[in-house]
């Protein structure tokens, strides 16, 4: 499993211009479930992003209302099809324009915009780490004698990364996404600020992995994912989880998560199937409780929808 910790200004990309999609939010929500991922939300995190969330919406809309086209044409254009067509879009564009403006506004004063549905769904699944006394003493300790992060006396980076480095498990990595200059190297932006990263390895005696957007992260990790539904999506992580399982115990563990799902299709079927061949951490117990009830129930009562080369080394795999 990941760890991972996103800053509050990725998560108000998507109420702004970005070129990140909410699709990549669904896969957090999904890598989750599936627990791949443990995604790390700080209080002091989700405070600011509330504080802010109306402040990018605002910004967005205001920027939307001053996008305009330029509506006057030569006169020498008058005769022409073509001028009067394009008179006819230009005004259908306002009146588009107008008529989303509004839907916009009450969307996002009622919080129904779908990025407000994925982002909360996120953050109820995320693990969140509560701002103590002790946190903020330790936050605005770090400020005041000038060590990273923060600026424009706040506190907010201080706490956050305080509260990290306080609940992330010793030993365990981190994947920290942010586009905010406090943690990129100076002399680098792609790099992590060395102080902070010296002082993680040092105190938590693992790694951290920087990344400017969370598309970055998925194209080095997860790049195969692709969103259909949740529930399909889910299923192929832990269709992928099964090839990779490394040990009898992680095996059952993925097993187990694939027994809360049904209706496989056919393609599904036959990478459970293959997966249940070729990996030897699952067909070496292939005896146990969990690995004989689930090669029951998925692969041998669908039998006649698996291609039957691929059954009949399953065959010879476990009889």
């Amino acid at each position: 499993m990941k760890n991972i910790y996103i800053d509050t200004n990725v998560y108000l990309t998507f109420y702004h211009f970005s070129n990140e999609d909410l699709k990549e939010l669904k896969k957090l929500i999904a890598l989750i479930n599936t627990d791949n991922i443990c995604l790390y939300v700080p209080e002091q995190t989700k405070n600011e992003f509330d504080r802010n969330r109306e402040v990018k919406i605002a910004d967005s809309l205001d920027k939307l209302v001053s996008t305009k086209f330029n509506n006057q044409f030569p006169m020498i254009c008058h005769n022409y099809d073509e001028y009067t067509e394009m008179k006819k879009a230009i005004k259908k564009y306002e009146s588009n324009k107008n008529s989303l403006l509004k839907k916009l506004k009450h969307d996002a004063e009622t919080k129904t915009l779908q990025a407000d549905e994925i982002l909360n769904k996120l953050f109820e699944k995320a693990k969140t780490i509560e701002t103590t006394d002790e946190i903020i003493s330790k936050g605005i300790l770090r400020y005041n004698i000038g060590n990273p992060p923060g600026k424009d006396k706040s506190y907010g980076d201080a706490i956050n990364w305080e509260s990290l480095l306080d609940d992330v498990p010793d030993e365990q990595d981190l994947y920290f996404i942010s586009d905010d200059k406090d943690f990129y190297s100076k002399l680098n932006d792609k790099k992590f600020n060395d102080y902070l990263l010296s002082e993680w390895q040092e105190n938590k005696n693992s790694k951290l992995f920087y990344y400017r957007k969370i598309t970055d992260f998925f194209k080095e990790h997860f790049p195969h994912i692709e969103i259909t539904s949740e529930t399909e999506t889910e299923k192929e992580i832990i269709i992928k989880n099964l090839y990779e399982a490394y040990s009898f115990d992680n095996a059952k563990y993925v097993i187990r998560k694939l027994r809360n799902y049904d209706n496989f299709s056919i393609k599904q079927l036959n990478d459970i199937t293959t997966a249940f061949t070729s990996n030897n951490q699952i067909y070496w117990i292939k005896d146990d409780s969990i690995v004989y009830s689930a090669r029951k129930q998925i692969i041998e009562e669908n039998r006649d929808k698996i291609d039957e080369n691929l059954y009949k080394r399953y065959n010879t795999a476990y009889y």
